[in-house]
């Protein structure tokens, strides 16, 4: 009986986690390359209005440039170079305050930088990884996974107290360019 209740658990479980993993439409039309954000903006040139503690930011991509309007600094850049580009928020730290994603794709290599919004953008944690099986990233919760279809491994950074722990299932060590050819600040 108990493995039944078990089973059951499972199953009614797996939509749950499904539903932050789901590829929509609009993710298909735009080929956008991660999956899982609350918000984003993919293209190269608009903007992303959100809240973060009743205060308002606004994120915008122009000509390969990405900014962010913070009220205690005004318009800050985050990333100008080459490249897909998408910026979004999700709260991966838990505490109901949204974080900024900035990712870029580009030559094969996928990399997102993370920020926290109060008065300034503030860094919080980088993941990425490169070469032929990097496809998209995946966000759920407190959790950024990168599937290297080629190597056959899964990539996941996931929040801790105040960073991210990185983690793969083959042993390897992380993947993040330390110098990428896309240089985020």
């Amino acid at each position: 009986m108990k493995r039944i209740w078990t089973i059951f658990l499972v199953l009614s479980l797996l939509p749950l986690a499904a539903a932050a993993q789901t590829r929509t439409y609009g993710d298909i039309e735009s080929k956008a390359f991660i999956i899982g954000l609350d918000q984003y903006y993919f293209g190269s040139s608009g903007s992303l209005g959100f809240k973060v503690a009743k205060t308002t930011y606004e994120s915008r991509i122009e000509g390969g440039k990405v900014t962010v309007t913070c009220p205690g600094s005004g318009e800050t850049a985050l990333y100008e170079g080459e490249g897909d580009i998408i910026i979004g928020i999700h709260d991966f730290t838990g505490d109901k305050k949204p974080e900024l994603v900035v990712a870029v794709r580009h030559n094969g290599m996928i990399v997102a930088d993370i920020y926290q919004l109060s008065d300034k953008a503030a860094p919080v944690g980088r993941i990425g990884a490169e070469g032929d099986g990097i496809t998209e990233i995946r966000v759920f919760r407190q959790a950024i996974t990168i599937k290297n279809h080629r190597a056959g491994a899964m990539y996941t950074w996931t929040w801790h107290k105040n960073k991210f722990d990185f983690k793969a299932s083959n042993g390897s060590a992380d993947p993040t360019p330390a110098k990428p050819e896309v240089p985020l600040q």
